[in-house]
């Protein structure tokens, strides 16, 4: 089973890929977290820079269910993307 999000966050793209065996976090291209082995939840750390040039923390929740695994996003203090929410556009 192999679950990948893709997330559009002002001009970064955010990718997230979760395996039974390894989870990782992709912004632009460049992997900044990696978590192998099996788990039933994961917590994922990374940092973008924003419009100002300051780094603004990304945090990515991912948790297995029985038929599916929940990713959570956070930028900064807010949740950007989860899959337990229907999102627009």
């Amino acid at each position: 089973m192999k679950d990948i999000w893709e997330i559009k966050h002002s001009s970064h793209r955010i990718r997230i890929e979760s395996t039974w065996d390894q989870k990782k976090l992709w912004v632009d291209g460049v992997l900044q977290d990696d978590q192998p082995g099996f788990t039933l939840s994961s917590r994922l750390f990374g940092k973008l820079r924003d419009e100002n040039g300051e780094f603004q923390e990304i945090k990515v929740s991912l948790g297995l269910s029985c038929f599916y695994t929940k990713c959570r996003i956070f930028i900064g203090d807010s949740l950007i993307y989860s899959t337990e929410i229907a999102w627009e556009g």
